[in-house]
């Protein structure tokens, strides 16, 4: 994860529901493809077709709340969007690192100068976020080396499959 995403700010504010980032009647919708049509359709219809890879979700409190369910990752992952939030709960954090989405965690300062449309660049793993609109940067906590391996593996699964044949790779040379 050395190359910084580079995109555009689509900015959320405080309470942003998993059942707002993808409709519920999708809950039996799997393919990645599929729900990046959904994503936020209902709070901003235009993120599905304007998002571009290697854009950001800026959100305030509270991201991801309600249903924990892996459909709004999928999409994100599809898409290839960060996340940028003030706080989100446990099972949604897990969710989003295990469904492979580069995510930190930034107080109100940060989120507060990061504003719609803005350009920003995001060293993921130095916790470094730049507004290249504003000239802005401003550090915080990365995520551990382990976490953002597993991110940029493309998510839990994938790190799995690694580990997995790594063991067989060693089976076989003894």
């Amino acid at each position: 994860m050395t190359d910084p995403y580079r995109g555009r700010c689509w900015r959320f504010g405080d309470d942003l529901a998993s059942d707002q980032m993808i409709p519920p009647q999708y809950v039996f919708e799997y393919d990645p493809k599929v729900l990046r049509q959904h994503l936020l359709a209902e709070v901003r219809p235009e993120l599905s077709q304007e998002a571009q890879p290697g854009d950001l979700l800026v959100t305030g409190r509270n991201f991801a709340n309600g249903s924990h369910h892996s459909h709004p990752f999928l999409a994100m992952r599809e898409m290839r969007i960060g996340l940028i939030c003030q706080s989100i709960s446990r099972g949604p954090f897990r969710l989003a690192v295990f469904m492979g989405i580069p995510l930190l965690v930034a107080g109100p300062e940060v989120i507060d100068a990061l504003g719609e449309g803005d350009r920003l660049a995001v060293d993921f793993a130095a916790g470094h976020i730049r507004n290249e609109t504003t000239a802005r940067e401003f550090e915080v906590e990365p995520l551990s080396s382990f976490l953002l391996e597993i991110i940029s593996l493309g998510g839990g699964l994938a790190y799995a499959r690694t580990l997995v044949e790594a063991e067989e790779s060693r089976h076989a040379e003894s």
